[in-house]
């Protein structure tokens, strides 16, 4: 299982930490490298980051956006956060998660088929319970 991880939150740590284990392979795609320097945990041999612009198809395919089992965004806007999420549904085989802060709009992408975190409430049950389906 591969996972793509858009964004450098806290909340992206937190749950790509939890994900080292349960992961083949994790890709990180953020537009400035330098906010995975902090991130010495994740210095695996299943770990790699790329460096770019997540708004582009391009950035996102050189990522790993196709062969990713789950997707998890947090731009740290959600509006850019759900537009990268609206870019990355090229695959109907992955679940694409989207950490918002406004949860009003929640109900409108979740019928869409995206799979939506709260970010002053983060909880990985969605995450953990999707993982373990294919165990």
């Amino acid at each position: 299982m591969k996972s793509l991880i858009i964004g450098s939150s806290n909340n992206l740590k937190k749950i790509s930490e939890l994900l080292i284990e349960k992961i083949d392979d994790l890709f990180f795609l953020n537009s400035e490298q330098f906010k995975f320097s902090s991130w010495a945990a994740l210095n695996r041999d299943n770990v790699t980051f790329y460096n770019g612009e997540a708004k582009e198809i391009d950035t996102l395919l050189k990522a790993g956006l196709e062969d990713s089992d789950i997707i998890i965004i947090d731009m740290g806007d959600d509006a850019e956060s759900l537009f990268v999420a609206q870019k990355c549904n090229i695959n109907l085989s992955n679940a694409i998660f989207i950490i918002l802060e406004d949860m009003s709009i929640s109900d409108i992408f979740e019928d869409l088929g995206f799979i939506i975190l709260d970010s002053s409430n983060l909880t990985l049950d969605k995450v953990v319970k999707y993982i373990e389906k294919f165990k």
